[in-house]
């Protein structure tokens, strides 16, 4: 009986030897994935889902573009069958694959592309990216085919045909005033390789978790995952897991951007010191980056080439010729005492006295908001003094018999204006920045290390964070802010423009610093058009210039996206992506469960 065991094990061990020798572990169907992710999700609704990750996470699930990123982030079709470009990269032809269906079960066609690149360019439908699309023309050729047409060759086209694309059988029958309060905004249908199983909403609305399940009828390749819970809280939490482990492996995705400190250069009197060249350059030099880097990130982030190195001294001779010394450890502008008005002034006159009368009326934002001190008598000078003598009318104007101001200084106005101002010693102005940024490390850090490090040298900096919501809609859509640190994703191929030419000011623009240049401007359009890679990298150089002098922000670092996933899920491959949302870009080669084959 024992020989007759041993017989048994030992041939069970050389059985399961040769299984092995002659088979190999490959993926399989199933398993379950989830994903933390920070904030909740508004529009899963591509014309709307740009502006937040949330949505832009799950929407790379729902829904399917003309092209879509590989596992190796190379373009390649995906409601696309095949595609042509002609007219040197002004038009676009798209054979589009046949038997798609939503996932509602209706058919796919180039009506869908159509409506929805016509959706987002229609200002009533306030799409956040309808500046991608303007000057863009789409057609349709026949039900599987759609040409799109270009006013002039654009670089990053290719990027901008990875669009989600929404079914027009169920949107278009919805009125521009209830495109964002539609119900399926967070009901979507999509052709994309999963479907929405199940949304959970707390009591205020806010979406809590979304369950979907793998697409049967799904065009492309299969996924192997089955199923995909997001999670969603305003905490930080482990990124990825599933129902086996939390424990993390770290990838590294590549992520075209730069993390820096943009000055609002259109801001208020109280913001105004930003706006002086020699005061931005100044800060520069006040900062040492390779330190922000060893004590923020431990050396792990990168910083790129510079124009200027920390130099205190240079910094100091910079504050100086913006009126600025160090007395008693801080910076100030020392204030000279406003001397009496002596002379007439009417529009057109200038010089000193004009400079001492603007000082004056800016003391009070109700007589002269603008508080441009310019030392010559203009428009708004002149509507100021007639704010002033209409404020003081009783003493200005009815003596004289006067019922309106003249805006001329004159006798009872200098009189007043002595009141208010003449030979009073200000007190000296210590220099104090705000850097307001998102309520979030390490963002929050990097504030902190910064004022830190100016602190040293005598300024005063606050540092103002807010949450995400509030930060976008209190802060940079009105552009409420001195100085403000943020990141910007420039994409795959980089498109500077929406960052740095003067008609993005204002939102939904990107360009925080409100910078203008009539130089950059014309480059901007040059890069935007220009197909070959060498001469486009040339003009990306000459634009880095010309910011370096003008220096409308300070460029600080750059990071990598990090991603967390659990062991278990396999498949992962690390890729240069456009945005966060593109680590998903693979995900249908990504497995948990795995199976054994012949070799």
């Amino acid at each position: 009986m024992l020989a007759l065991s041993l017989f048994v094990v030992s041939l069970g061990t050389l059985v399961q030897g040769l299984y092995l020798r002659y088979t190999k572990e490959v993926p399989a169907f199933g398993g379950v994935l989830q994903e933390h992710i920070v904030g909740s999700p508004r529009f899963l609704n591509p014309v709307y889902a740009d502006v937040n990750d949330a949505d832009r996470d799950v929407v790379q699930f729902l829904f399917s573009g003309l092209l879509e990123y590989n596992e190796e982030g190379a373009l390649v079709p995906d409601l696309a069958r095949d595609y042509e470009i002609q007219e040197s990269g002004k038009v676009f032809e798209f054979n589009l694959q046949e038997n798609v269906k939503w996932h509602d079960g209706y058919p796919f066609s180039a009506d869908d592309v159509v409506f929805t690149v016509k959706t987002i360019q229609d200002p009533r439908y306030k799409s956040p990216i309808r500046a991608n699309w303007v000057g863009v023309e789409v057609e349709k050729v026949n039900s599987q085919k759609v040409r799109f047409r270009l006013s002039q060759p654009y670089a990053a086209f290719g990027d901008r045909l990875t669009l989600k694309i929404i079914p027009a059988h169920i949107w278009e029958n919805i009125n521009p005033e209830n495109f964002a309060l539609s119900f399926y905004n967070l009901q979507p249908i999509g052709t994309g390789p999963y479907k929405l199983k199940k949304i959970s909403q707390d009591k205020s609305g806010r979406v809590k978790e979304i369950r979907l399940e793998r697409y049967r009828a799904y065009h492309g390749k299969d996924p192997f995952i089955s199923s995909v819970l997001f999670t969603f809280s305003d905490k930080e939490e482990s990124s990825i897991t599933t129902q086996f482990s939390k424990r993390a492996a770290t990838y590294q995705f590549p992520l075209p951007r730069y993390f820096a400190l943009f000055f609002n250069l259109d801001s208020s009197k109280e913001q105004a010191v930003v706006k002086e060249k020699n005061i931005r350059e100044a800060l520069d030099y006040a900062i040492d980056k390779n330190l922000l880097n060893e004590q923020v990130f431990s050396g792990g982030a990168k910083i790129p080439e510079q124009p200027r190195w920390k130099d205190t001294e240079k910094a100091l001779s910079l504050f100086a010729k913006a009126g600025y010394v160090q007395k008693d450890g801080k910076l100030i502008k020392q204030q000279n005492p406003v001397g009496e008005f002596r002379i007439d002034l009417a529009k057109g006159s200038s010089g000193t006295e004009v400079r001492k009368l603007q000082e004056c009326l800016a003391q009070d934002r109700e007589v002269y908001p603008e508080g441009d001190i310019t030392g010559t008598f203009g428009a708004l000078t002149q509507m100021a003094v007639i704010r002033l003598q209409e404020k003081y009318r009783a003493e200005i104007l009815t003596p004289s018999g006067l019922t309106k101001g003249t805006g001329a200084v004159k006798a009872a106005t200098r009189v007043k204006l002595n009141e208010l101002c003449g030979a009073k010693q200000k007190a000296d102005l210590p220099l104090t920045l705000t850097i307001t940024t998102l309520d979030q490390s390490p963002l929050t850090d990097v504030a902190k290390n910064i004022a830190t490090q100016w602190k040293e040298m005598g300024i005063e900096t606050i540092v103002q964070a807010y949450p995400q919501v509030e930060l976008e809609r209190d802060v940079i859509k009105p552009r409420n802010y001195q100085m403000l640190l943020f990141g910007e994703i420039v994409g795959k191929t980089p498109d500077p423009f929406p960052f740095w030419h003067s008609s993005q000011k204002k939102d939904p623009g990107l360009n925080l610093s409100a910078y203008e240049s009539k130089e950059v401007d014309k480059l901007l359009a040059e890069i935007r058009k220009e197909l070959d890679e060498q001469a486009r990298a040339t003009l990306y150089e000459n634009l880095e210039a010309l910011l370096s002098k003008d220096i409308p922000a300070l460029f600080l670092y750059d990071l990598p996206y990090t991603y967390e996933a659990a062991h278990e899920v396999k498949g992962i491959k690390e890729h240069i992506i456009g945005d966060p949302s593109q680590r998903f870009a693979g995900m249908k080669s990504w497995y948990i469960k795995t199976k054994r084959v012949l070799k």
